[in-house]
């Protein structure tokens, strides 16, 4: 009850939703005309509402309906404790079949070339780890009337990357305007 000894909203809900109200709550329905009132309009008024669904319910499910899904229900729990039904699909007639049999010889055959694998790729491992095993190539002798001399040799050989790297460099360079002819040749 509130400061005013009158039961507030929530609390009335509570006792008509079937909340057994406490001996001074029973007390102040007794003596409490406002309360009494306000108790029994809630109680009318959710009696109606009541009425209403059930009545909707009962013409959306008609009797016959409701049976027809009780039914259908038993049946369910009578076969859940059988097994599944077997669906024969028509299949081609075979004339034989032949149980899946590996030879002898093809497993062997197919551990050996495992095997070979395995010690090739050892050897080549091996192989390369020796000391000995690396060929040094030496310089050709060149015969040339004008030999290019050493540094000018590694200078005109370039690798892939030095060379893309080069070729980052023009383009962000200042002399980017010569290789616009160029650019505008290419197909796109």
């Amino acid at each position: 009850m509130t400061r005013n000894s009158h039961l507030s909203d929530h609390r009335l809900i509570e006792v008509c939703f079937d909340a057994v109200p406490t001996a001074a709550e029973d007390l102040h329905f007794g003596t409490c005309d406002r309360c009494s009132a306000r108790r029994s309009r809630l109680q009318h008024l959710l009696r109606e509402v009541s009425d209403t669904a059930s009545a909707e319910v009962d013409a959306l499910f008609p009797p016959q309906r409701l049976a027809t899904h009780h039914a259908r229900i038993l049946h369910r729990i009578e076969q859940e404790g059988r097994p599944g039904r077997v669906i024969a699909f028509p299949a081609p007639q075979t004339s034989k079949a032949r149980p899946l049999r590996t030879r002898p010889a093809t497993r062997w055959i197919a551990g050996a070339a495992a095997a070979g694998l395995a010690v090739g790729m050892l050897a080549g491992h091996l192989v390369r780890d020796l000391p000995g095993g690396r060929i040094q190539r030496r310089p050709a002798i060149r015969t040339a009337v004008n030999p290019i001399p050493q540094p000018a040799l590694r200078a005109a050989i370039l690798s892939d990357e030095e060379f893309l790297g080069q070729i980052d460099n023009a383009l962000d360079g200042p002399d980017l305007a010569v290789l616009r002819p160029l650019d505008e040749l290419t197909p796109r």
